[in-house]
């Protein structure tokens, strides 16, 4: 359906702003942790002259924070469009916690750079501290998309989580058989359609004696292919 279509390409453009901010990340310790990278001559010459373009252009390493900022608001992004599996036991203190020592690690950490310390040591605890500050700010990001805002007793029965959405077009052929619905989404009835498009492969109707097969099914399909001009064994 088309909504499962949108879904997946929504999904698809949250993981790539995702991987942006990822890279983001890379590029400020590729930067302000070059001696390192120098050093043990990982350095790549064409990313050297993309990355001072970057900087030419846009100040992008104008301050160390610059880049982090933009991480962090691609990172935001990404969150606020993935819908995460509801959780009962996550709390906004929880979601704090989280957020407040992902942002004093990720943005806090500069003055590590200015220690008098062997520059692999400075340079692995400032890579430490801002992956396990992204990291936080991921959890508190996914975590906010997971909350559940709802108190379960709201919904005894889990019908919200348990209803999804259905069919709602009318596809019909010559031979097509089409059966009125009425399904619950989202806190509203909405009105669909169960199109069986090629009966000729063979339909199967299931249910317990009188819960309306003939009535809802059966009939259904005898009157619409007399119709059409044709019947079917049944």
């Amino acid at each position: 359906m088309q909504q499962e279509d949108d879904l997946r390409a929504l999904a698809k453009i949250m993981d790539f702003l995702r991987a942006v901010s990822i890279i983001l990340v890379v590029m400020n310790v590729y930067w302000y942790c070059y001696e390192t990278v120098f050093n043990h001559h990982v350095n790549i010459g064409v990313v050297d002259r993309i990355l001072m373009n970057f900087n030419r252009t846009a100040g992008l390493f104008h301050s160390i924070l610059y880049s982090k900022l933009f991480a962090v608001l691609l990172l935001a992004l990404s969150c606020m469009g993935t819908k995460g599996v509801k959780g009962e036991k996550l709390t906004w203190r929880h979601i704090g916690i989280a957020l407040a020592v992902g942002f004093v690690l990720f943005f806090l950490n500069w003055w590590l750079l200015a220690l008098p310390l062997p520059a692999d040591a400075v340079t692995a605890l400032y890579v430490l501290t801002t992956a396990a500050g992204f990291i936080g700010l991921l959890m508190g990001g996914l975590w906010m998309s997971r909350l559940l805002k709802d108190n379960l007793m709201d919904d005894v029965f889990n019908n919200e989580n348990e209803s999804f959405m259905q069919e709602t077009r009318l596809m019909v052929n010559d031979y097509s058989v089409n059966l009125p619905t009425r399904f619950y989404y989202r806190k509203k009835w909405h009105e669909g359609w169960i199109n069986v498009v090629n009966p000729f492969r063979a339909t199967i109707v299931l249910g317990t004696p009188g819960s309306g097969k003939s009535y809802a099914v059966v009939n259904n399909f005898i009157k619409q292919q007399i119709e059409k001009g044709y019947s079917m064994y049944v």
